[in-house]
This record gives structure tokens, sequence and C-alpha cells, in this order.
């Protein structure tokens, strides 16, 4: 998709790797470098730093210095919030490599993540003048709501009769808020009109929550060779997800899923897998993920003036197309 996008890719990963390699307080040997140095190698499809970039087209100066520095940044920001986000959720690898908690051990990956959350603040704090209005923004992000995010989805943990008002907030925090973010500091940075950067902050959130949604749904719907772990692994760590919730809406499945625990057996899971695959559920999970989709493409038509929404309907089609 980058290619698709004419996005640079090698120079938002140079900056990623600039950003623990030019810490003076850092040595290149120290376990934050070298781990933080193997994460950015590991890949990844980079969504948050392309958003950044494409943000940016919508205003007079795209791409500039800026653009590229807050991209790298969000990016460092998602990278840090996968490490807490793999231990809460015992996920052995990321990425196809072993985690980074399985690397090293929990306390080291807790104290890289903060570091990476941290440094990105730093970051911005030093260049006064030209980042420092974007500070709060994602200050905002990287100490409040992805953390609150992280922490719903803990203290949530086989509570599976919870409110859908509650799954949403949480879906909201951790995944769908960075994403708009990202567009609309990106536009913001490019010189965008206000207007815009609003419109871009609401096509973000629309893409978040249909992508977590579906996320949600390939839970339970590929393989664990495709996944790289179990099918129906949130619901194996006590996850409130939406096709749970929606099969609840079975008086049967309500109650075998209100059983569930951490001591429940392997046995007893597969079989809630299967009543959640079977019920229908994960169809109209796909639906309401669809309805989110139909609203983001609505704003890329109100964008139609500006040749840059190509770019976000470009987007648009990736994640309608995602299987994995």
């Amino acid at each position: 998709m980058a290619d698709q996008l004419h996005v640079s890719l090698k120079r938002v990963n140079r900056d990623l790797e600039r950003i623990v390699t030019y810490d003076e307080d850092l040595t290149s040997r120290s376990v934050i470098t070298r781990n933080v140095i193997e994460l950015v190698r590991a890949g990844g499809k980079r969504l948050r730093p392309i958003m950044v970039i494409i943000g940016s087209r919508f205003g007079s100066d795209p791409e500039n210095n800026n653009v590229y520095r807050l991209a790298s940044v969000c990016e460092f920001i998602h990278a840090a919030s996968l490490i807490h986000d793999d231990i809460l959720d015992q996920a052995d690898t990321r990425r196809g490599q072993p985690a980074l908690h399985k690397k090293t051990d929990p306390k080291t990956a807790v104290f890289i993540g903060n570091y990476m959350m941290c440094r990105v603040v730093e970051l911005l704090t030093e260049h006064k003048g030209n980042l420092e209005d974007y500070v709060k923004d994602l200050t905002a992000v990287t100490t409040t709501q992805l953390c609150l995010g992280e922490y719903q989805q803990m203290d949530q943990r086989y509570k599976f009769d919870v409110p859908l008002e509650q799954y949403w907030e949480k879906t909201r925090n951790k995944t769908a808020l960075l994403m708009a973010t990202a567009l609309q500091l990106g536009a913001q940075a490019g010189l965008a009109d206000q207007s815009v950067s609003e419109l871009l902050y609401e096509f973000g959130d629309q893409l978040g929550m249909a992508f977590q949604v579906r996320d949600d749904v390939l839970d339970y719907m590929q393989s664990a060779d495709t996944l790289g772990k179990p099918a129906g692994a949130d619901l194996r760590n006590g996850q409130v997800t939406l096709p749970a919730m929606l099969a609840m809406e079975d008086p049967y499945i309500r109650e075998k899923l209100l059983q569930l625990g951490a001591n429940s057996t392997a046995e007893q899971f597969d079989e809630a897998v299967g009543l959640i695959r079977d019920s229908g559920a994960l169809r109209l999970a796909l639906d309401q993920s669809q309805h989110f989709m139909n609203r983001a493409w609505a704003i890329t038509e109100q964008l139609a003036s500006y040749p840059a929404h190509r770019d976000l309907q470009t987007l648009w089609r990736y994640f309608e197309e995602r299987t994995y």
C-alpha cells in the first residue's frame, strides 16, 4: 500500500531508528537501543505514519520535515502500545517473532514500552516553535486514552456481560484514537484548514473502529496458522469483543460464556468458540464494521475537491479488503 500511495517507508524507518540512536542517554549496546531497533526492523504495515503523511497532503505544505517527525512519533507510540498489549494478552509472538516480553522478560518489556512512550514526548518538546503545538494532542493519546484503553481491557477480563457502550469506548481508546489523531496531526502539520483536519479526524475514527471490529471477527474466523495464535484467542484471554457480546443475545450462549473464567478448560473455550462461530454473531459484527466503513467513505466524498481524497480512498480500500 505504501507504494500505491508513494510514501517512503524507508525514510519513516530511518526516522524511527534515529529516535533511539540519537538519544544521548543511551549506548548502542543498551537493552533499550538493541530491542527498539529490532522492533523497528521487524517491519509492520506502518499504517499510522502513512496516515500522517496522507493527512498532510490536504494542506498547503505537505510532507515537510515536521510531518515526517510526527509520522515516526505516531508509529513509535503504536509500537510501545503493542509491547504492553502483548504482555496483557500473554501473547507469545508478534509479527512472526517472539514477543518482546518473551525475548527479555515482562519487567524489561514494560520498561522499554514506558521509555518509548516518554521518549516521543521529549522528542517533540526538543523542537520548540515547530512541534510544540502537537505535544498536547499526542501526550493526551499516550498518557491518557491509550493507557485507559489498556486498563479497560484488563478490568473487563471475563466480564462478558459489560454494556456495549463500554466496548465501544475501549475500542476507540485502544485503536481508533491514534489513527484519527495521526490523520489530524498530519493535516495540521501540512497547514490544512481546520475544517479539513476535523473531517480527517472523523475519517480516522470511523476507519479505526471498523479495523478493530474486523480484527475481533478475524480472531474467530481464521486458522491458528494464519493468526499465529489459536482461534478465539481473545475469548480465551478473557477479552470482551463484539462477536461474543452479540452471540450472548442467545440465552444458552450467554449462560455458557458467563461460566468462563481464568481457570476454565481448553475444552470449555473450544465449545464457546464454536457456539459463537455458529450463532450468526460474526456476520452481525461485520455488518457493524461495514457501517463504520460506509461513514468513512462518505467523508472522502466530502473532501472530493482535494486531489488527496484519492489517497484516502486507497487507504479505505486497503481496510475494506483486509482479511488478515
